[in-house]
């Protein structure tokens, strides 16, 4: 059972992460890869520190009998990280050889929404998943101790 009182711990820095895909992808639809690239790289870089804790300072936790086992989050984190480097390859490639005239850029912005789609989708799965489950399985101290001081870059 959900406590409204919870400090919601994972719903924090998953909103945090969140807002800064965000904004990466409003720098896509503007067409400013070089923008698009850089605060995809910070993103990158502070989805790494949350799995990273995640998995060494929380899934090691993960009680007996829990709804899902701490394999099928290190999995999905595996699939995550990989789906996160396979598109900054892609907005990198944009950065660096940023398509002429107004339909390529146009073509662009379109083939890297679509790039970001299987993205966007296994993280909002991976998120309920965790705030369903996961941040009601493990202790709030826990959590605490574990997300202390974490706060991805700002957007």
């Amino acid at each position: 059972m959900h406590v409204s009182s919870s400090p919601g711990f994972f719903e924090h820095q998953h909103e945090r992460l969140e807002a800064q895909l965000h904004a990466h992808l409003l720098d896509v639809v503007g067409a400013d890869f070089e923008g698009a690239l850089r605060r995809l790289q910070r993103w990158r870089a502070d989805l790494a520190q949350h799995i990273e804790i995640e998995n060494t300072r929380l899934l090691p936790h993960v009680p007996p009998g829990a709804r899902w086992a701490a394999r099928v989050y290190l999995v999905e984190h595996d699939r995550i990280a990989l789906l996160a480097d396979e598109y900054l390859l892609k907005v990198r490639a944009m950065a660096q050889q940023p398509p002429q005239g107004e339909q390529a850029r146009r073509a662009a912005v379109l083939g890297l929404l679509d790039a970001a789609h299987a993205l966007r989708h296994v993280l909002e799965h991976h998120h309920e998943r965790e705030h369903q489950a996961l941040a009601h399985e493990l202790p709030e101290s826990l959590q605490a101790a574990a997300w202390k001081g974490v706060e991805p870059g700002g957007a």
